[in-house]
């Protein structure tokens, strides 16, 4: 059987489901192996016992994390990207993935980039001990929705927050993280995402701790498509409402909004201003997710239109405007480049050569999260002129775009 849903992004037109759930299942592989080269290998933890509390991927199975100890005083905890489920009908074919179910997930992973430990590649953090939250929700660790919803005659579970909870007890009780002097909340796409939602919740679970946090293409902003229609706007939403995310997300913005705004909590900019712990944004002003996905733009610059061009172009300008919170922000830290990626923490190649201002990002986030003296935020000038774009668009192009 072929399910066929009406989109909003283009009237009349037509998604393909199936072809979207093999897209998932593509998608799910390369969000697990980054690098073939990568030092670092992390074990499955299963947290069956969490279960009885409800707290569960969409299938029902349990959760649990990947874990690789070198330190009992510093920690990195990376929150797994993956997309989102927009509806119902997504929800249940992702569930038979491993973005939506436990039964899927390997024993063992191998971590690059930020997540190295390999000290050239990595210098201040290769040390650091590491935990990689697998993603199975669907919604950024952030749903609570009580009861399961019943798709296709399968019961789904709208429970990431919960899961989010279960994570962090078991870390604490069990692993010693109640210990730790310094945390690193961080994730990737809707990983990243998830490290603006729910960095003052993990902080608020380590009072004891430095907590810090490192969201990588996750600020994703509410912006018109081409044709001028809120598109992602509505995806947002529909997420939000579906998996009852109002109590999964940041207390003091859900606080702040009237009841039908509260959704712009689950979007990074609306989210933002009301962060209180330490934040480091990791972000691409042509970040080729939000250009395909929100702008609808379709065609790869400099292969495009004159139209098309004007509206990536344009794009830039847009993004640092919704982005002025963090650039105005004299605490924390930024760094932005003119590249044609998304997600750029988890390569090695990405973390540590792109450079804005002579600059890399690791090198920036280091002098950030560690106050030494140095720069501490680079916003990079427009698309084309940053050469070492170009010079690693494989190492994007092959590793980390299929991330969404």
């Amino acid at each position: 059987m072929v399910w066929l849903r009406e989109t909003s992004s283009y009237p009349g037109s037509m998604l393909t489901v199936l072809d979207t759930y093999e897209m998932i299942l593509a998608l799910a592989f390369v969000c697990i192996v980054y690098q073939s080269h990568a030092v670092r290998v992390a074990k499955l933890v299963k947290l069956n016992e969490a279960v009885q509390y409800g707290a569960v991927c969409l299938d029902g199975t349990a959760p649990g994390y990947y874990i690789d100890k070198t330190s009992m005083k510093r920690w990195i905890i990376h929150l797994q990207g993956g997309g989102w489920c927009y509806d119902e009908l997504l929800c249940f074919l992702r569930s038979y993935t491993i973005l939506g179910s436990s039964a899927y997930w390997p024993p063992t992973i191998p971590l690059a980039g930020f997540l190295n430990n390999d000290p050239d590649v990595n210098p201040e953090f290769a040390n650091y001990s590491v935990v990689f939250v697998p993603y199975c929700d669907g919604a950024s660790f952030s749903g609570n929705k009580d009861e399961p919803i019943t798709v296709n005659g399968r019961k789904l579970y709208f429970r990431g927050h919960r899961i989010l909870v279960a994570v962090l007890d078991a870390l604490i009780n069990k692993e010693g993280l109640n210990t730790a002097e310094a945390v690193i909340l961080t994730g990737c796409s809707a990983g990243g995402l998830s490290t603006y939602l729910h960095l003052d919740y993990v902080r608020s679970r380590f009072p004891n701790s430095s907590v810090h946090g490192i969201a990588d293409a996750g600020y994703f902003i509410d912006a018109p498509t081409m044709n001028g229609d809120m598109y992602i706007r509505g995806q947002y939403q529909y997420v939000y409402h579906m998996q009852n995310c109002s109590g999964g997300v940041n207390d003091d913005c859900i606080r702040a909004k009237m009841e039908s705004d509260r959704w712009q909590c689950f979007m990074a900019q609306y989210t933002y201003p009301y962060i209180k712990t330490p934040i480091f944004v990791l972000n691409s002003e042509y970040d080729t997710w939000q250009l395909k996905h929100i702008l609808r733009l379709g065609c790869t610059p400099p292969n495009c239109s004159d139209v098309e061009m004007k509206a990536f172009n344009n794009w830039r300008g847009t993004f640092l405007a919704v982005l002025e919170p963090a650039v105005a922000s004299n605490t924390n830290g930024l760094f932005t480049d003119a590249c044609l990626f998304h997600c750029q923490s988890l390569s090695d190649a990405l973390w540590t050569k792109i450079e804005v201002g002579g600059q890399n990002a690791h090198d920036t986030f280091a002098d950030w999260h560690l106050a030494r003296s140095g720069r501490w935020k680079e916003i990079d000038g427009p698309y084309p002129n940053n050469p070492t774009c170009g010079a690693h668009q494989d190492d994007s192009d092959s590793i980390m775009m299929p991330i969404v």
